[in-house]
């Protein structure tokens, strides 16, 4: 029985391991710099560190605005056609990024000082990781539609691993500039190693491709955007409000979480390029089963790893993150421990569906009025109950725009079957 599941599905399996040794090499590694950042940094040089992560997700929004989710999905539709524009869509993407880039860290230099006030030669600093990590984004975009996933393993583990003595001695040394560095170094790495050995590629811009590209990638940029007001203008939020340290207790949470969400994003992407053939092919049917599928295994899954995540982080923060084992953290994590089934749920039928049959607009509306209430709920939460008031409105938005989307998708979904069926 396992044999014939494995070769019923052999494609997948082989393409979940190559992806999950890809993700585990480039966010190991990430990962390994933010438990050295931890270990070496004091609390409120650690939450300061947090609060830069944060302004720059918010800047690369800008640098990228989708685009790198768009690609994938167009590399993965003219793979399945055949088309002669697959070849010139890594270039033409790649010049939009690094005018994005420009624009922006332009605006960082000559206004950004205003902005950031004491840590604006820290941003300054993190320039070219806005360069860096979109252009990284949109490489993988390329290698994941085309399937490509042993040779992206491949690469990131050998980026990674030369990356990781570096990165020890810059932290160790210079502490946070070292942690910036190192980042940068990284991400430098990983651009050069993607784009070298990328055979799919030819240095011609094609303006037919970019327009496609760009107008789906309006949606996902403006989702984007909905999504970070729902996770990472809380650490905005919280620097606003003086709570540097608190940023700290919270991003080790985010961050422990992060790994057990991975899994459920790797296998959202790989089963993307095939939810997209199958609806280029109108098989609306066979998506919707699948779509059931999907949902049951990684909800039941998430209820699972979330019940041994339980018992199991507070016994992590401890071993690795002693200094910050205090009840805030604790209080922080009883709390975030009901959105993470949501968000592993979200990671599968997000990635595999929804922007992989061109549907993201639903997670644009819904993340819209959920980025919103959440900003609104933030400021009166934290007024009433302290910094833990911004874990509460978290907690009730996520739920409710992932719940929305998910039914609005699965509504057209059942539309276009019934559409099928009378046909």
């Amino acid at each position: 029985m396992i044999k014939n599941l494995y070769y019923k599905n052999k494609e997948t399996t082989h393409n979940f391991f190559w992806r999950s040794l890809q993700i585990l090499s480039k966010e190991g590694i990430t990962f390994l710099i933010f438990f050295m950042a931890a270990r070496f940094l004091i609390p409120f040089d650690f939450g300061i560190l947090n609060y830069l992560m944060a302004v720059l997700a918010l800047l690369m929004i800008f640098c990228d605005f989708g685009v790198s989710s768009a690609t994938s999905k167009y590399v993965a539709e003219y793979k399945a056609k055949k088309s002669e524009h697959l070849n010139k869509i890594l270039f033409s993407v790649s010049i939009i990024i690094i005018g994005l880039a420009t624009l922006i860290s332009l605006f960082v230099i000559f206004l950004g000082k205003g902005i950031f006030k004491e840590n604006y030669l820290y941003i300054i600093y993190f320039l070219p990781y806005l360069f860096l990590v979109p252009l990284t984004s949109v490489a993988d975009g390329v290698y994941r539609g085309l399937k490509e996933f042993k040779k992206l393993a491949l690469i990131s583990s050998i980026a990674g691993i030369i990356s990781l003595g570096i990165s020890y001695f810059l932290i160790k040394n210079f502490l946070l500039i070292g942690v910036i560095f190192s980042q940068n170094i990284l991400y430098l790495l990983l651009v050069i190693f993607l784009f070298v050995f990328q055979k799919n590629f030819e240095f011609k811009i094609d303006k037919f491709v970019l327009k496609k590209i760009l107008r789906y990638s309006l949606i996902l940029g403006f989702a984007t955007i909905s999504y970070y007001l729902l996770n990472k203008v809380d650490i905005l939020i919280l620097k606003y409000f003086d709570y540097v340290v608190e940023i700290g207790y919270y991003e080790i949470l985010n961050k422990l979480f992060q790994v057990f969400i991975i899994p459920f994003i790797i296998m959202g992407q790989i089963l993307a390029p095939n939810i997209t053939e199958k609806y280029i092919n109108k098989d609306f049917i066979d998506i919707k089963k699948r779509f059931q599928r999907h949902l049951f295994f990684s909800l039941s899954l998430a209820l699972i790893i979330s019940i041994l995540l339980y018992f199991l982080i507070p016994l992590i923060i401890k071993l690795l993150f002693n200094e910050y084992f205090v009840p805030q953290t604790i209080h922080i994590f009883s709390i975030l421990l009901f959105v993470i089934p949501i968000r592993m749920v979200a990671a599968v039928i997000s990635q595999a569906h929804v922007i992989a049959t061109g549907n993201a607009h639903y997670m644009l509306i819904t993340m819209i009025f959920g980025g919103i209430a959440n900003i609104v709920l933030d400021f009166i939460l934290i007024l009433k109950y302290g910094f833990i008031g911004v874990i509460y409105a978290t907690l009730i938005c996520f739920i409710f725009t992932t719940v929305a989307y998910v039914i609005l998708y699965y509504s057209k979904l059942n539309k276009l079957v019934l559409s099928k069926i009378q046909t």
